[in-house]
């Protein structure tokens, strides 16, 4: 079972892909677990989630499923579970902001932000759980 999550092939276009959403998604995780880019640190964002709801169960899997799973996409380690938990997280971060619209709030005269941002991240994650971490991974050079 772990051979078939890890298999992939030497693929550059899988790697540039996942180092790029590990990139993306790697100062979100920062900022809720560390308070790291004007963030909130780790108490911070589970006073947030309570705000809106969101057990403290799911705030720390968010947390560490963003923290860790960023970095674990940079490296291609276990590509395919961090990227399914990553896409799960966004799912329900496009969730909260569909009420914003399509468009990110360039103009700063809408209360958030659209959701094509999450589309574009969902989609590169998605090509990761799909295909795997590619070239240049840890995944790669398990199952070489």
């Amino acid at each position: 079972m772990i051979e078939k999550l890890l298999q992939t092939d030497a693929d550059y276009v899988c790697t540039f892909l996942r180092t790029i959403a590990g990139i993306i998604i790697f100062p979100y995780g920062m900022q809720k677990l560390l308070g790291w880019f004007d963030g909130v640190g780790i108490k911070g964002t589970l006073e947030q989630m309570t705000v809106r709801k969101i057990p403290q169960f799911i705030g720390w899997l968010i947390i560490i499923g963003q923290s860790l799973g960023s970095i674990a996409l940079i490296f291609g380690f276990l590509g395919r579970i961090a990227a399914g938990g990553l896409f799960i997280i966004f799912i329900g971060a496009l969730i909260v902001h569909l009420p914003d619209g399509w468009a990110m709030n360039w103009f700063g005269t809408k209360n958030g932000e659209g959701i094509e941002y999450h589309v574009m991240l969902l989609s590169l994650l998605l090509i990761v759980i799909v295909r795997g971490s590619g070239a240049m991974s840890i995944d790669l050079w398990l199952t070489s």
